[in-house]
């Protein structure tokens, strides 16, 4: 014969008061995990600086790009953007010729998380969506084009703006993933050190004084993006050589996707 109800024991009873309470600690714990960090006002960036990921493009417009160069330059720009975690930083920066060591920031802020990122318990993809496209993919894109569209500059002092950028306080060893994007036509043009003068001669820049200031770059990922010239000045197989024993020397990942 089965039990009555009023047969349970006080094991039983404890057991449901222990199930109980523990699915409102659950809730509890889950609510305040899902707690957003945080956030700076300006750039969305979480304000302990406890950045997932940090992204650097260095868009080099030395040389004025041809539009049809657009499109490809949003396409890749746009993967970059959508492969940020949320919360990482994003930043887009362009070679100064008047003052090598102080590259231009013409874009900061972190992405707010994608559609793919969003939690379904407590979040709508539509709305998080929304929010990626309006509040950081937007004004991405519109500096972007901004900056490709710029005047062309008089040098390329591509090596002094990574060096710049690999010193920079958040892009250290232990701030999160980190990643140099370059979109140029890897053409390093300064008083430095100058392909023009010397070719892509990796030993010739070893014995320039350009070489004292060597980025360290050590578990860092390089991609470079190749601008496609009707001209190169050089062949592009020796650019791309020197750039490889350039970023091998400094510890990073580098790669070219053209």
């Amino acid at each position: 014969m089965a039990r009555r109800r009023s047969d349970r024991g006080p094991w039983f009873w404890r057991g449901m008061i222990a199930l109980m309470l523990g699915g409102v600690f659950g809730l509890f714990a889950i609510v305040a995990f899902n707690q957003p960090p945080s956030l700076m006002a300006d750039t969305q960036c979480r304000m302990d600086r406890k950045d997932p990921a940090h992204t650097i493009i260095l868009v080099d417009q030395s040389d004025p790009f041809n539009p049809n160069d657009l499109d490809w330059v949003y396409e890749f720009v746009d993967a970059e953007a959508r492969s940020l975690p949320k919360y990482g930083r994003l930043t887009v920066m362009t070679p100064n010729a008047e003052s090598p060591y102080d590259p231009k920031v013409v874009y900061v802020a972190c992405s707010p998380g994608s559609a793919a990122d969003a939690n379904p318990l407590f979040q709508n993809p539509k709305m998080i969506e929304q929010t990626w496209q309006n509040d950081f993919y937007k004004p991405l894109i519109a500096k972007v084009e901004e900056t490709l569209l710029d005047k062309r500059q008089p040098s390329s002092p591509l090596s002094e703006a990574i060096y710049s950028i690999a010193d920079r306080a958040d892009f250290q060893e232990g701030e999160g993933l980190r990643r140099v994007v370059l979109v140029s036509d890897l053409m390093q043009h300064s008083d430095g050190f100058s392909f023009y003068k010397t070719g892509a001669d990796y030993d010739a820049y070893l014995d320039s004084k350009l070489a004292e200031t060597k980025p360290q770059m050590e578990g860092v990922e390089v991609v470079a993006r190749v601008v496609p010239r009707q001209i190169y000045d050089l062949p592009i197989s020796d650019v791309k050589s020197f750039w490889r024993a350039y970023f091998t020397e400094a510890g990073a990942e580098y790669g070219s996707v053209n």
